[in-house]
């Protein structure tokens, strides 16, 4: 039976991620105080990519056992390598032709470098190098094994914790701790926990206490960004910081799950590719049309943009399903729908 809680914590997450994406756009036009950008962005970043890393990595023992470590792997990358380079070429498309009223003007040959990427689309080859070390690690095969590679994975978190590398296959490597937590948890550990009332509600408490503090209190670094300015204490209020904020969400997500306001958001989360794949191009639509109809209330921007910017890509997952346009959001040439990538299951 499908755990709901996952996919409420993932309509969570991928709503955080596209405000995250509609205030940083704001604030590079000018309509959102810097400060307030400032706050929002950390407070935004100290969970929701790593809420995501950690349920990527759930389903990935179930597949392996399922399906062999070639076919997972073979099949992962073939789906992130051509959703990557498909949405380069819409999302850049679309940004060149809209230049002249952008932030930043893009022409083809910034779009050509494709070891370059295109804005969110860096997570998608994370996803690629996180699944090689997953499946040639198997954390979960023995409780030696899975405590050697999480060692490793949190040092090496440590060590990049809040750079932004420019290239393809460099960014986002301190997720790499959450995820392989989730590969060792699991999909049927973590929904037994998720049923844990009395845990999964002081979690929620702990975590958004904490969590709110670290974001609004302190100067932390987040997992992917910040990492010019970073030092010993802002990257261990990071770590705490993001912690209690995916333990909070996911904790809320098992509260939400169990109430009759879950349908919507675990619709949203069982569309979290969809909606990361297209929804720059939708909330930066939004804001320069609404610039263009002389609208500069930011916060107006900001329910507009996330709405849409959430609203529109499930759309159009929708009709691209009816119309079998398999290779929008998955392989081309699929007759049957594609088996759910990390992002969703």
């Amino acid at each position: 039976m499908r755990d709901r809680s996952v996919d409420v914590a993932r309509g969570i997450a991928i709503v955080a991620i596209v405000l995250g994406h509609v205030e940083r756009g704001l604030a590079s036009a000018s309509l959102l105080p810097y400060d307030t950008a400032l706050t929002l962005d950390r407070l935004l970043y100290l969970f929701h990519l790593a809420t995501f890393a950690y349920l990527s990595g759930l389903f990935v023992r179930r597949s392996v056992d399922r399906d062999g470590a070639r076919s997972v792997l073979t099949r992962r990358v073939m789906l992130f390598v051509w959703l990557y380079l498909l949405w380069t070429v819409i999302q850049g498309s679309v940004r060149i032709v809209a230049s002249p009223v952008a932030n930043t003007p893009v022409t083809v040959g910034d779009i050509a470098r494709i070891w370059i990427p295109e804005g969110q689309l860096w997570f998608l080859p994370w996803l690629i190098g996180v699944t090689v070390v997953a499946v040639l690690a198997q954390p979960w095969r023995s409780r030696v094994r899975g405590a050697l590679v999480l060692v490793a994975a949190g040092l090496l978190a440590l060590a990049v914790w809040g750079y932004d590398p420019l290239y393809v296959f460099t960014r986002g490597w301190a997720l790499l701790f959450p995820f392989l937590v989730g590969c060792v948890v699991a999909q049927p550990r973590h929904a037994a926990l998720a049923r844990r009332t009395g845990l999964v509600g002081v979690t929620a408490v702990v975590g958004v206490a904490v969590w709110l503090w670290v974001g609004l209190a302190t100067g932390a670094t987040t997992p992917t960004t910040g990492g010019d300015g970073r030092t010993a204490e802002t990257v261990a209020l990071g770590v705490l910081g993001c912690v209690a904020g995916a333990g909070a969400t996911l904790a809320l997500a098992a509260l939400v799950a169990r109430s009759p306001a879950a349908g919507v958001v675990a619709l949203v989360g069982r569309r979290s590719l969809e909606v990361f794949l297209a929804h720059i191009v939708v909330a930066s639509g939004t804001r320069v049309a609404l610039v263009q109809a002389g609208v500069t209330d930011p916060w107006v921007h900001v329910v507009a943009a996330t709405t849409l910017g959430v609203v529109v890509p499930v759309l159009i997952a929708v009709v691209a399903e009816r119309l079998r346009w398999s290779w929008v959001f998955g392989l081309p040439g699929s007759v049957v729908p594609a088996p759910r990538p990390p992002l969703q299951s």
